[in-house]
């Protein structure tokens, strides 16, 4: 598997963002659509309730899902670069007991 932590973490930003974008315009339709509901009565002023009710749900559990995937990413990168920056630090360790000759029990590491 080929990872590029920088990717990852540009990808979390990115999706950081949307989150955001997402959030503001679904705050705006929202809004735009509890401004309307004074003109509605009856039985379908309780299903718009309903209905603004569920939408404003769904939207922050969407929303919640693409932080936690932001954060992951981001997570993500960490790790992979904590593990990279580990087994460069190996490897040179095998490469300095190899000493001049590059052989390490038997295996060239040169």
């Amino acid at each position: 598997m080929r990872v590029v932590p920088e990717v990852l973490t540009r990808v979390g930003y990115a999706l950081a963002n949307h989150v955001e974008s997402l959030l503001v315009l679904h705050q705006s339709c929202h809004g735009a659509a509890e401004g309307a509901r004074s003109g509605w009565v009856g039985s379908s002023a309780g299903a718009l309730s309903g209905l603004l009710g569920s939408w404003e749900t769904v939207s922050a559990t969407h929303a919640d899902r693409f932080g936690e995937h932001s954060c992951g990413m981001h997570l993500a990168a960490v790790g992979f670069a904590e593990m990279d920056q580990s087994n460069a630090a190996a490897l040179a360790a095998v490469r300095a007991q190899a000493g001049s000759n590059g052989r390490f029990d038997g295996v060239d590491v040169s």
